[in-house]
Parts: C-alpha cells; sequence; structure tokens
C-alpha cells in the first residue's frame, strides 16, 4: 500500500529540525510495510490537486516568513479547504499554527490574516515577568495527553500565545507551556487537522502517534493495521526508555511559577 504525503516548505519551517519528523515517518511506515510516497513543495506553485494526498504536513518557522507563506497558501486555500473537511490528514507544528489561525499579532502591534481553519487567534510574546524566561521566546520540555489519552513528550520552542476558541484542543497540558500556561491546553484540531506546539523530533520521540496517523490513513484506504506489532519499529524501545526518562527528569526539576506539573 502507497500513502502519500505533501510536505510544504520543507526548506524555510524547519527551524528545530522538523524534517526529522518526515524521517521518522519514513521509518514508521517501513515498518507497516507501507511505501511512503513525500512530495517536497516550497511554494503553492508546485501544489497541484491533492486528491491523491493522504497526508500534509508544516514544520516551525521564523516568524518573519508567516505572512509570506500564509499568503502564498491564500493562492490554494480552497483545495486545502475542501481536503480538511474531507477528514484529509494535516499536521502543523510549532510557530506554524498562526498560518492555520484566523489572524496572528507580531509583538510590534501589526495584525494578519491566517488561513482561518481552526478557531484561535495567535499573538506574539512579549513579557519580561516570570515564567517567562526571555522577552520574546519560552523553552521547555512538555508533556500533555490528547483527547484520545496518547502521552505525548517534547521540546517547546515558544513565541506566540495561542487562545483556542470554538474547536478542540488536541490536548491536555501536564507539564509546560501548551498554548499560553493559563487554560491548560495544548495545539488544537479539527477533523483531521492537528496542532501542536511540540517542535522538532515530535514523532521520533512518538513514535505512537505516528502509528495512529498511518493506521487511520489505512483504514480509510481499506487496510487494516489493528494487528500491527507496533515492535516492529527501529526505535520503539528508544521511545518507550525516553518517555520514562523525560518524565522523570520533568518530575525532578524545579517548577517554574504558572507551570502544570501534575505528573
Amino acid at each position: 500500500m502507497e500513502i502519500n504525503v505533501l510536505w510544504l516548505y520543507p526548506d524555510k519551517m524547519n527551524l528545530h529540525g522538523d524534517r526529522g519528523n518526515m524521517m521518522a515517518l519514513s521509518e514508521i511506515a517501513s515498518a507497516m510495510d507501507i511505501t511512503l510516497n513525500i512530495k517536497r513543495a516550497n511554494s503553492s506553485s508546485e501544489v497541484d490537486d491533492l486528491y491523491d494526498t493522504d497526508f500534509i504536513y508544516i514544520g516551525s518557522g521564523q516568524m518573519g516568513h508567516m505572512q509570506t507563506l500564509t499568503n502564498d497558501l491564500k493562492k490554494i486555500e480552497n483545495k486545502l479547504k475542501n481536503y480538511i473537511e474531507n477528514n484529509g490528514y494535516f499536521l502543523v507544528t510549532g510557530s506554524s499554527g498562526c498560518m492555520v489561525s484566523k489572524s496572528f499579532t507580531r509583538y510590534d502591534g501589526t495584525t494578519a490574516n491566517g488561513l482561518g481553519f481552526i478557531d484561535m487567534t495567535a499573538k506574539e510574546l512579549n513579557r519580561t515577568k516570570m515564567p517567562y524566561v526571555t522577552k520574546e521566546v519560552y523553552g521547555d520540555d512538555i508533556l500533555f495527553k490528547t483527547n484520545d489519552d496518547m502521552e505525548i513528550v517534547g521540546c517547546q520552542i515558544q513565541c506566540m500565545d495561542f487562545d483556542l476558541k470554538n474547536n478542540d484542543a488536541f490536548g491536555k497540558v501536564i507539564y509546560g507551556y501548551g498554548n499560553n500556561t493559563t487554560d491548560g491546553k495544548e495545539g488544537a484540531r479539527y477533523k483531521n487537522l492537528i496542532f501542536t506546539n511540540t517542535v522538532g523530533p515530535l514523532l521520533s520521540l512518538n513514535p505512537w502517534l505516528g502509528i495512529k496517523i498511518l493506521s487511520d490513513i489505512s483504514e480509510k484506504k481499506g487496510v487494516s493495521m489493528k494487528d500491527f506489532d507496533e515492535n516492529k519499529v527501529s526505535y520503539m524501545n528508544y521511545a518507550r526508555e525516553s518517555m520514562k526518562l523525560k518524565k522523570q527528569f520533568i518530575k525532578e526539576k524545579f517548577k517554574l511559577p504558572g507551570l502544570h506539573s501534575d505528573i
């Protein structure tokens, strides 16, 4: 079986080594006997129709690119919207969440419209009080549970607050920043459009999420993966051990005021 992936802006939206997600997904697909066809597109002009696309990915990037790339995506907005409404999988990580938001505001007060696929707004950080370690960026571990009770661990390099309105969160924060440190929500989900603040090796650290995504896509294609043995993924044991060590590290380290830490 083949699964077709569209990787948008792989060169510019790779701020935290996000290409590792595509490497991990390829490894997981191989273990599941799935042929993963990855198409790289650095411009909307390189995107044809999405009828044969099964999964879209956008990694995190610098804020200076956001308005330009959002405007570029607006050229294929209807294609993307139809893809989402038809339950196509679409994963967005880190700062690129502002691109699928209704709007995002820079710290200088300028506001730009996003694609509006998720009912949330974003605002660039401009704070000086703890626990916000620097004026513009907050970095730490993140640990959360998705709404279907899957544990996810990773890294969060936060330059924006996200205010989620009528859509569901992707999960509930156990430790870390999440969308804004105040409401305990992490990311967002609308149908199979998923946004998470987790950057870098999301699928490397959490192969169970990659398995879930590829299994769901396979089911849509009429191939059941219910009997797949996740131990076939070459680095599964490393991922499980890494989860244990990271949880222990989070539990023992100093907990800054305002952060969720109920492990």
